[in-house]
């Protein structure tokens, strides 16, 4: 995922290393995000076509970030109008084929709620926090009800859960790394997970999330863990 005020750099970075792997756009999947130093219609728009400009006039996926807005108080009722502007910005682009989805990132039941009130085009991802210690169970059946894709981030709990004793007593059980049962086990929810590491050989290791499967009694332990403990921002303070 690429924020946007990133684009510019990580395009020459793809611009050089495509090539040289003799790859092409169409071999890879960008998904960008609106900073919420962009929110509103003038910046939103701005920051889109600075980002269609650095991937060649289309991106797979982009998401408003944040529901809030930079320098605004989190508290103040202005951000419902700057990302309904941000929102109304991205399907613009979206009808006339420039980006290929449009989604949301950290938004809570009652920002997507409102979300659905005014949006022409619903979102197709909801990106947010996702792991045994924080289910987000509201939003997912939210997402299963809207035919929504849900993209769950943090899978690891900032490396936090790679040593909690339930979660390692499973990976123990099935011969696998923790990292590889928390991916596992989002993935038997639904959730499409997104392991951040910049480590070529931990990327190689969650790769192996499908050689085994989790059993009722796994998933019944570790939805115990579920405590609503965030390691990231919290959203539900922005109204």
């Amino acid at each position: 995922a690429v924020v946007s005020t990133q684009s510019t750099g990580i395009s020459a970075a793809l611009s050089h290393l495509l090539p040289k792997h003799c790859l092409s756009k169409s071999d890879i999947f960008i998904v960008s995000k609106l900073h919420p130093k962009c929110q509103g219609k003038d910046r939103a728009r701005e920051a889109v076509e600075k980002t269609l400009q650095c991937f060649g006039g289309y991106v797979d996926v982009m998401l408003i970030h944040w529901p809030g807005a930079s320098k605004v108080k989190s508290d103040d009722p202005v951000v419902r109008k700057l990302r309904k502007e941000s929102w109304v910005v991205l399907e613009e682009f979206k009808k006339c084929g420039k980006i290929g989805r449009i989604g949301v990132s950290n938004y809570t039941i009652s920002h997507l709620d409102e979300l659905m009130g005014y949006c022409s085009i619903k979102p197709s991802v909801v990106q947010n926090e996702f792991h045994p210690r924080y289910q987000e169970e509201v939003v997912l059946e939210f997402c299963k009800k809207h035919d929504i894709n849900f993209m769950g981030y943090s899978p690891f709990g900032q490396g936090d859960l790679l040593h909690n004793p339930t979660i390692c007593k499973i990976s123990e059980k099935h011969g696998v790394k923790p990292a590889n049962v928390l991916i596992q086990w989002s993935i038997q929810r639904d959730v499409t997970c997104i392991p951040r590491t910049s480590k070529p050989e931990r990327i190689r290791e969650n790769m192996c999330y499908s050689s085994f499967m989790l059993d009722a009694d796994d998933l019944h332990q570790m939805a115990l863990l579920n405590d609503n403990h965030k390691f990231c921002w919290d959203p539900n303070r922005v109204v």
